[in-house]
């Protein structure tokens, strides 16, 4: 008995404690980016905006391999829905998705989640336009998070025909 719960100790725990500690970095650094905001009206939406961008890592964390995919899909009509694919030592999760509205201010897009658990969210997610990206602006302590568990900056690449 002693020796099944050391066994199911040293299994259960790091398991656990490897999908609060990268799950919630990477994945509070992605959807709960540091530089939130309420929405405001959008500039129009520029004719380059909508498409397809995705963000990949992969990483180890106490020796366990790790890998994130995340879609994102902008509409012309200032919508979007975000997919989130994660494995955590050899063990996908199940697809995490968020779809909401976004507008554009200036040289950012401003996301907010429309269906969230709790309700529509409150918070929006900044991300700074670039010719083929969009880069996360997720504030130091995101950057000290995601640097802590060896995952890069969090930049959306646009994927090309979309």
């Amino acid at each position: 008995m002693t020796q099944r719960i050391h066994s199911l100790r040293q299994d259960l725990i790091p398991r656990l404690w490897l999908d609060f500690a990268v799950g919630a970095a990477i994945v509070a650094s992605i959807l709960l980016l540091g530089g939130c905001r309420r929405s405001a009206d959008s500039d129009p939406v520029p004719a380059t905006l909508p498409g397809t961008y995705t963000y990949e890592a992969k990483g180890s964390t106490f020796k366990k391999p790790w890998e994130f995919y995340v879609r994102l899909d902008l509409a012309p009509d200032r919508h979007y829905k975000l997919a989130l694919d994660k494995t955590i030592d050899g063990e996908r999760d199940p697809r995490e998705t968020s779809v909401g509205a976004y507008v554009v201010s200036g040289d950012h897009i401003l996301l907010r989640d429309v269906q969230p658990p709790m309700g529509p969210s409150k918070d929006v997610h900044k991300l700074l336009i670039r010719p083929d990206s969009l880069i996360a602006e997720v504030g130091w302590t995101g950057e000290l998070v995601l640097k802590g568990v060896g995952a890069p900056n969090v930049v959306f690449v646009k994927q090309r025909g979309t």
